[in-house]
């Protein structure tokens, strides 16, 4: 439920939605780079390639 003075994230200051983004941001990219470590121990190094 909802409490009376939760807002959403554009009704804060830009400032504030930043910051937001930003914290979310890294904790994605942390979460990416877990899974990858991850996945390279259990199956090996994957290699990248290019489709160009």
């Amino acid at each position: 439920m909802k409490k009376k003075n939760d807002k959403n994230l554009f009704e804060l200051p830009v400032k504030e939605q930043e910051r937001i983004m930003r914290d979310a941001a890294n904790k994605a990219n942390k979460a990416q780079q877990d899974l990858v470590r991850r996945y390279d121990r259990k199956y090996g190094k994957i290699g990248v390639t290019s489709s160009c």
